[in-house]
């Protein structure tokens, strides 16, 4: 759900047209014990450990929330680490620690698991001005800090610019389930109502995701798996596949107008059309080239001249 991977959007259709077989935790459970996701990515289960229902994570894993620096003193057993006006320095078996010099008591102290630092996530997050939201049913704490240039981009009066920031800002699902595409693909398409920046829909393989901007997070609204049977959507009118699950909340898009885009990796293009439900069977995409600067940053959504 989290990931953005490169692949081919040949890939994509072939596996739209081919059965397939899904994953998702089923309700209230969660297949892979406790999870973490900072900043959208992944931690692995080394990097993770739920002691006495508090969750803790390895001092490493922070290095997602970006533009920090650690600092580790053998003698003391003290950790430091620095971001943007911020310094926190913890203490080895200690539940009182240091946040810009003053003292700060954790409901927990760090200790020393299988060789790495493990410091208690919420209180590390918080103080480094993030956020922390658990997700009971799945089981994953996640922990966002958008950059300083997602922030600025995603107030931007630039649709392409907003649209970007909206797609790369750190993502929550309150959901009950995991909906996890077949195949991972960056062959991504994306559809936002004309006209605006603060949700759209995400189509990866199998798995459509709706999301909505909130508080410079993007939240998991509703999600489904396609089958490899044709089906008319009348809501979602420009898919053609059956919908095997759903779980969430969709908004009526029957008479919505979307700007449309279909990121094509292998020849580093975007594809870009306006499409209605009359005539999206029929829109002949036009392509513009991602320059390599923005296609560094994930910035692949383009202007579409007539949504101007």
């Amino acid at each position: 759900m989290r990931k953005l991977i490169l692949c081919s959007s040949i890939v994509l259709c072939a596996a739209l047209l081919a059965p397939v077989a899904h994953k998702a935790s089923a309700a209230g459970k969660s297949p892979k014990g406790t999870q973490v996701v900072v900043n959208n990515n992944d931690l692995e289960a080394k990097d993770i450990l739920n002691k006495k229902n508090q969750v803790f994570f390895s001092l490493t894993s922070l290095q997602s929330l970006g533009g920090l620096t650690f600092a580790w003193n053998n003698a003391t057993k003290q950790v430091t680490v620095k971001g943007s006006g911020t310094s926190l320095q913890l203490t080895i078996n200690n539940t009182t620690a240091l946040k810009n010099g003053a003292s700060v008591s954790l409901s927990a102290a760090p200790f020393i698991h299988n060789g790495k630092t493990m410091i208690p996530l919420r209180f590390v997050a918080e103080a480094l001005d993030g956020s922390v939201i658990w997700n009971p049913d799945t089981q994953t704490a996640f922990v966002s800090k958008p950059s300083a240039k997602l922030l600025a981009d995603v107030k931007s009066s630039e649709l392409s610019t907003a649209r970007n920031a909206a797609i790369n800002l750190p993502r929550v699902s309150q959901l009950k389930e995991d909906f996890e595409p077949s195949l991972e693909t960056a062959s991504l398409q994306y559809y936002f109502p004309a006209t605006t920046k603060d949700r759209f829909i995400e189509v990866n393989n199998n798995v459509i995701r709706y999301y909505q901007l909130t508080k410079n997070t993007a939240y998991l609204k509703w999600q489904a798996f396609t089958g490899d049977k044709a089906g008319k959507q009348e809501n979602l009118y420009f898919i053609g596949r059956s919908f095997t699950q759903q779980d969430g909340s969709l908004p009526d898009f029957t008479a919505t107008t979307f700007a449309s885009f279909r990121w094509m990796p292998h020849i580093t293009s975007t594809g870009y059309g306006l499409i209605n439900k009359e005539n999206w069977n029929e829109v002949i995409y036009k392509e513009a080239e991602v320059p390599q600067p923005k296609l560094k940053e994930n910035y692949i959504i383009v202007d579409i001249p007539e949504e101007q």
